[in-house]
């Protein structure tokens, strides 16, 4: 195995059993410490078709924020190609804005972010990290989107 599989699979393994620091994060004792990654994540949003303000664009700090990941997982990306904020930022966007597109050529019974859940963490997995993402995606993204950050 190459190093940054390694890596990636024991950064996983202690952000799972909490063995690494959660102040290594975007929200640590309850503060907000993402102010350094803004031009980063706003780079690769952009790059990815994500506008600066959009809904998108705070869907995508929410799901910074509701995973909360140390270094190389920031936005809760697993795959080792994936290893810094500026990867792990652009395959998020991409994410989202290839499910927007799916969302809206659905029924649209649920919300955009009940739909992304779906994909990002499915319920067939994790049932109850599916649900826990939803909740916390949707409270990040309430709060940001009114404060406009």
């Amino acid at each position: 195995m190459k190093i940054k599989t390694l890596k990636a699979i024991a950064a996983g393994i202690g952000v799972c059993f909490g063995l690494i620091p959660d102040c290594n994060g975007a929200v640590c004792k309850n503060k907000l410490t993402y102010k350094a990654e803004i031009p980063i994540i706003r780079i690769a949003a952009e790059r990815n078709g994500i506008a600066y303000g959009s809904d998108d664009w705070y869907i995508l700090l929410a799901i910074r924020f509701a995973e909360n990941g140390c270094d190389g997982l920031q936005f809760g990306i697993m795959n080792p190609k994936a290893y810094n904020l500026d990867l792990q930022a652009a395959w998020c966007a991409a994410t989202i804005v290839k499910n927007r597109a799916r969302w809206a050529e659905s029924d649209k019974s649920k919300t955009f972010i009940e739909f992304l859940a779906n994909r990002y963490c499915p319920a067939e997995c994790d049932k109850e990290g599916n649900h826990n993402w939803k909740h916390n995606v949707g409270y990040w993204f309430e709060r940001l989107h009114r404060e406009k950050t």
